[in-house]
């Protein structure tokens, strides 16, 4: 690679890899992955717990310093289980309200940057994997029509019995470094992952 290489990770709690005892996440061992493999990299994690999308598309703005023009810019973008969490009767966000997030945020970084997008990962409680499970599909979509790749997680991670036991007991939302191991593989064997 000619251009020095930045790369961001703009997202919420799961970005940052809360229930993490290594405080990696799924992205930390991306990062490392990535060093390991092609050398040294600017790596800039902009996780934030408990953000959802129209919180991190506030901060879009943090980008810019970190990804100047000239260089090889890559921007990774990771939310959503954060907008279906209840509170008196209604979700943090509408999936409206996502969606357009999104939509604003792919219209203003998509010129400027290679991108790509994970989505969502289901947590241990049914009825609001439900509301992600759509959110997912409403951001893929998006995606697909923006030309934007979408990593999807949620299907196989559902389905995945260690990973939903890693849940379990790990405070049902967030996974141990055994569920961000398990995102981060799912994440490198995508044909979507730019560096395969």
């Amino acid at each position: 690679m000619t251009a020095e290489l930045n790369i961001c990770v703009l997202g919420d709690g799961f970005v940052t890899g809360v229930g993490d005892r290594d405080m990696r996440g799924w992205a930390g061992r991306l990062m490392l992955h990535t060093v390991q493999t092609l050398g040294p990299i600017n790596f800039y994690n902009l996780g934030v717990p408990g953000e959802n999308s129209v919180e991190i598309a506030a901060r879009i703005g943090e980008l810019s310093s970190r990804l100047p023009a000239g260089a090889d810019n890559r921007l990774i973008l990771s939310f959503g289980v954060d907008d279906t969490f209840m509170l008196d009767g209604k979700t943090m966000c509408s999936n409206q309200e996502s969606v357009e997030a999104l939509k604003q945020m792919l219209i203003q970084t998509k010129p400027h940057y290679k991108m790509l997008m994970v989505g969502p990962v289901p947590v241990y409680e049914p009825q609001r994997n439900n509301r992600i499970k759509r959110l997912d599909s409403l951001f893929h979509d998006l995606c697909v029509k923006a030309r934007v790749p979408y990593i999807r997680l949620f299907p196989a991670l559902t389905d995945d019995i260690d990973y939903r036991r890693d849940l379990v007991k790990n405070g049902k939302t967030y996974p141990s470094a055994i569920g961000y191991q398990k995102i981060f593989d799912l994440i490198l064997n995508d044909r979507s992952w730019w560096f395969n």
